[in-house]
Formats: C-alpha cells, structure tokens, sequence
C-alpha cells in the first residue's frame, strides 16, 4: 500500500484515500452497493458514479445528493476534510478552478500549499 505523508498532521494518509473517487468508492463498497445502486439513490445515472470514481468527473454536480445517501460530510467527500467551514469567495473560486486542473499540476500545487504552510507555521 502506498502512502501520502500529510504534514501538517504528521499522518500517513493511504493514497487511495486521496481523491474524491477513492472517498466515494470507499463509501459505496463499505454499504455494499453497486454503482448502480449508488446513482439510483442519488437520482443520477451509473456512468456519472463511475466517471467520479475513476476520476473523469471534474465537478460533479450531484455531489450533495451523493454525500447524503451515503451519510457523509459532503466536505469530506471532495476534498477529504471532516469538518465543514464557510468559504468565502475568493476559496469557492480556487475550488472551482482548482477542478479544472489535470492531476500533474494538483498534486503539484498541492504540494506547495503544504509546504508554505509549513513554513508559515514554523514561523509563529
């Protein structure tokens, strides 16, 4: 199993459990649901759980629906986060075009962030 070294925690966070797919893949085995099964109680179809899963879903639009049929903190399901904040609007825009990135250049970045605050924390 490969592992992700969260800083700022200092955990080890398994690396499947690192993209919203991984989360809702996670979720939908841990009821026992297809799938299918999975979109039927979320009023979409089969193929947008499978293009989330797999990553192909950039901004998925059900992803409220999703969260509460699988009872889990819709927060969490996007970004792995178990608490809920309010954003303000310069964070939803950064979320909104952090979705539009390819996964190179996210990791990336998200690499970056991690360091700064780091850093930034070090220095208080």
């Amino acid at each position: 199993m490969s592992y992700v070294h969260a800083q700022k925690f200092e955990t080890y966070i398994p690396r499947e459990m690192d993209t919203l797919g991984s989360r809702l893949r996670r979720k939908r085995r841990e009821r026992g649901w297809t799938q299918e099964e999975l979109a039927l109680r979320a009023g979409t179809n089969q193929a947008v759980i499978q293009k989330i899963e797999n990553g192909k879903s950039l901004r998925p639009r059900k992803i409220d629906e999703i969260a509460q049929v699988l009872d889990v903190n819709p927060a969490w399901l996007m970004f792995g986060e178990s608490t809920t904040t309010v954003m303000d609007d310069e964070a939803v825009e950064v979320a909104k075009a952090w979705h539009n990135l390819p996964e190179p250049i996210r990791s990336r970045i998200k690499r970056n962030i991690f360091e700064q605050v780091l850093l930034h924390s070090n220095k208080k």
